[in-house]
């Protein structure tokens, strides 16, 4: 038994071969154990478990559930864990042999007849890019190549590189993958280079796709318009309104945000110009007093892309319903199910996706013999005989639909629409009602041909085009190449040849793994491939955390102590004459991004919002470059960037906000009187171009304060307080403070378009207590 010790005496026979054995110690120093599970040897796996193993490892069983099969079909099984791990890593190293991790990958492509591309970096056999697609998702695009959806996802691998993922879809509503291509960046040229290996996948260019649908990725937009110039390319609807609504949460108050994206969905999805125009209308009205939404809706969406997700202009173009990247979203999802993690190697990669392919090829084609053999009972009728066996059903799912609205449209094209029959190739309800009335089904030619498409046994070849490939003439030149050049260049030449024809000898190398050098390390998790969330998801989850949190009311107590204690050292920093005015001082995060949280809380949105100050002061900055320099001295880039920052965190002193600069800045891009206030300076900022409603005044003043030297603060200031004692000092503060008021609100009268930046310097207040 292992760990209980012996004593054996061995001496040689003296007559004779052979050992005499004599036992010294053998009594047991410990209870013989009531089971055998865990014993190394009896634990060992045989050969027929071993070969299940295997079977299961390939095809992605989790070991808990490997072992727990194996102990179904053996009771006196007493294999453990770490066999079963130990048994896959075993099975694992055996299936890649000698060969790297590369050139295993193209030999796993080769042997299953994948098409695909390789890109080195440049003077280097590190791998840049790869490209790789099955044979069947060639024959789908050619049969169905009307619509291409795309988009990039992540955690996949562990270099992470981006995957981009191509889709289209099929006459029976499925999602079909066209290709698959891992990009070292995601950058035009990559796009560019993977668009163009899709492009030629294509039998003819006739059959290049009419409509490609993506998410705003402006490298990828790019790349479409180059490799696809006579394609039209729309953007996805999901992901501009969850974008649009982000916006509205942070700009508008809650009893509103329903009211305005209602109003922004009608404008999504008008019919018409003259709808569209009268919705636009009512949203810059309703929303007249929030006008840096209203910038952003139109200046990020409607204004440079309207005609790419609005309805009014997709219901021009054949988008078989496709307006979303939802699809290629799915597909994404699938994917990860497959992967089960992101800490895979490329060629775990290419298994999941090959395991998927060969699932989702078998779905479209029961797909296909599931629409030629049945009809569906709602279909059964006279008026459908024409279409039975020969379109999909998706097809004729759609068509009802339609029969639907011919009790409300009847037969007016104008109420009609008539738009299913530009986005689908299928007809509308006022055709349909005039076929009821002459009594007449369905006939076959009203229907696309796409809807009639039910096999992928496309041919991509024929004689002809045969003819087009015969490498004679290469061989020969080949042939010929070698002749002619030293051996050095015969030995490049065919190690070139060989990487072709034999892909598994390839000299590319997989990229290096990426280090995270920042934060702590994250201990890995067992599924970890789900995508990051968005930055809508991230507006909404910091709302609900926000509702959730409901704090006891010993915790209110404590934190109500805790910031009176630091409102009453706050306070003492600022001038005598001024604290009586002080009603408040809330204290915002120490990160070097203080001033613009302070900013954006007095704005009424929350402190996290700094960044968005941060890019709107730059933007205003950019946009009114004559009149800041003027502010500036000159000194505008500088002011630019101590707003840009090239991390989150700690920021460091020359990225704080700095006044008097950025003060002219907040105040007319917000149309505020900014008030800052510090032991030493006490500063007052007026819009440059326009001045504050006189009757709005409270609502228009933000007051910050600098404290310990290093660190802004808010400060709610009293609206009605006694005068303070008479001193000189407060009465010429408030003289000059009632003086510049009364210019910059007769400015206003006089609609003056811009206020000489000299006078809004000059009434500045400054004041210095000694």
């Amino acid at each position: 038994m292992k760990n209980c010790p012996f004593t054996l005496r061995c001496v040689p026979l003296s007559v004779g071969e052979g050992w005499k054995i004599s036992v010294r110690c053998g009594t047991h120093n410990h209870e013989l154990l009531d089971t055998v599970t865990g014993h190394s040897y009896l634990g060992r796996l045989n050969e027929e478990e071993r070969k299940f193993v295997n079977d299961m490892t390939k095809y992605k069983l989790a070991p808990r559930f490997i072992l727990n099969a194996l102990k179904v079909r053996n009771e006196t099984n007493v294999t453990i864990p770490s066999q079963i791990y130990k048994a896959r890593s075993t099975y694992r190293s055996s299936l890649r042999g000698p060969y790297t991790e590369m050139q295993h990958l193209l030999k796993l492509i080769q042997q299953e007849n994948y098409v695909h591309w390789t890109r080195r970096r440049e003077n280097s056999d590190i791998l840049r890019d790869i490209f790789w697609t099955h044979p069947d998702c060639i024959k789908l695009l050619n049969t169905f190549h009307f619509v291409l959806i795309c988009d990039s996802t992540y955690k996949t691998n562990r270099y992470r590189l981006p995957l981009l993922e191509i889709v289209g879809v099929t006459s029976t509503s499925l999602t079909f993958s066209v290709g698959f291509a891992y990009l070292e960046k995601e950058r035009q040229d990559n796009f560019i280079w993977a668009f163009e290996k899709v492009r030629m996948l294509f039998k003819s260019e006739s059959l290049i796709s009419k409509v490609i649908v993506t998410d705003r990725d402006l490298a990828m937009m790019n790349a479409i318009s180059v490799v696809f110039p006579t394609s039209i390319h729309l953007l996805c609807r999901f992901h501009i309104e969850k974008n649009v609504g982000a916006r509205c949460k942070q700009y508008v108050k809650k009893d509103r945000q329903e009211e305005v994206m209602d109003l922004w969905k009608k404008i999504v999805y008008s019919t018409s110009v003259e709808e569209y125009d009268h919705h636009l209308q009512q949203f810059e009205i309703l929303c007249a007093d929030i006008i840096l939404f209203v910038d952003y809706v139109k200046d990020s969406w409607l204004t440079p892309y309207k005609e790419r997700f609005v309805n009014v202009w997709t219901n021009r173009v054949m988008h078989l319903g496709n307006t979303t990247s939802n699809r290629v979203e799915s597909a994404h999802w699938r994917l990860k199910n497959m992967l089960q993690t992101s800490f895979g190697d490329l060629c775990k990669s290419w298994d999941a996706v090959n395991m998927m392919l060969k699932n989702q090829i078998c779905i479209i084609q029961s797909s296909f013999q599931k629409t030629i053999k049945d009809v569906e009972h709602g279909y059964n009728s006279q008026f459908f005989q024409n279409l039975h066996h020969c379109v999909s059903r998706k097809c004729m799912k759609l068509i009802d639909n339609q029969l639907e609205r011919v009790k409300i449209v009847g037969t007016n094209k104008t109420e009609c629409g008539c738009s299913i029959r530009t986005t689908h190739g299928l007809p509308c309800a006022c055709e349909l009602a005039k076929l009821q009335i002459n009594g007449n089904a369905i006939p076959l030619d009203s229907i696309h041909d796409f809807w009639k498409q039910l096999s992928i046994a496309h041919e991509l070849e024929d004689e002809e085009s045969l003819s087009d490939y015969d490498f004679s003439e290469e061989l020969e030149a080949m042939k010929a190449y070698m002749k002619t050049h030293d051996i050095i260049s015969q030995r490049i030449f065919k190690a070139k040849v060989r990487e072709v024809v034999f892909p598994h000898t390839t000299s590319i190398l997989a990229p290096p793994e990426k280090v995270r050098t920042k934060g702590a390390s994250k201990k890995k998790k067992e599924f970890d491939t789900p995508r990051d969330p968005s930055y809508w998801e991230y507006v909404d989850a910091s709302q609900e955390s926000a509702k959730a949190r409901q704090p006891s009311q010993s915790s209110q107590r404590s934190a109500r102590q805790q910031s009176q204690s630091s409102q009453h050292s706050f306070k003492t920093q600022f001038p005598t004459y001024i604290r009586p005015y002080i009603e408040d001082i809330v204290d915002v995060v120490a990160d070097g991004n203080f001033g613009f949280r302070a900013i954006a809380a007095l704005l009424g949105w929350t402190e996290e919002s700094w960044a968005l100050v941060r890019s709107q002061l730059d933007k205003e900055i950019g946009l009114h470059k004559d009149v800041y320099s003027n502010v500036f001295d000159d000194n505008v880039e500088s002011v630019r960037n101590s707003l840009k920052i090239s991390k989150l965190g700690a920021q460091g002193k020359d990225k704080w906000m700095s006044l008097p600069d950025l003060g002219y800045v907040i105040a007319t891009l917000y149309n505020v009187i900014l008030v800052s206030l510090s032991r030493n300076l006490n500063m007052t900022f007026f819009p440059l171009n326009k001045s504050p409603s006189k009757e709005t005044f409270g609502q228009s003043l933000l007051a910050i304060g600098f404290v310990n030297e290093n660190h802004w603060v808010q400060i709610k200031l009293k609206s009605d307080c006694p005068l303070p004692p008479t001193s000189q000092k407060w009465k010429d503060f408030c003289s000059d403070t009632a003086k510049s008021w009364e210019v910059a609100y007769a400015a206003r009268m006089k609609h003056w378009e811009r206020i000489d930046p000299s006078f809004i310097r000059s009434s500045c207040i400054s004041l210095n207590e000694d």
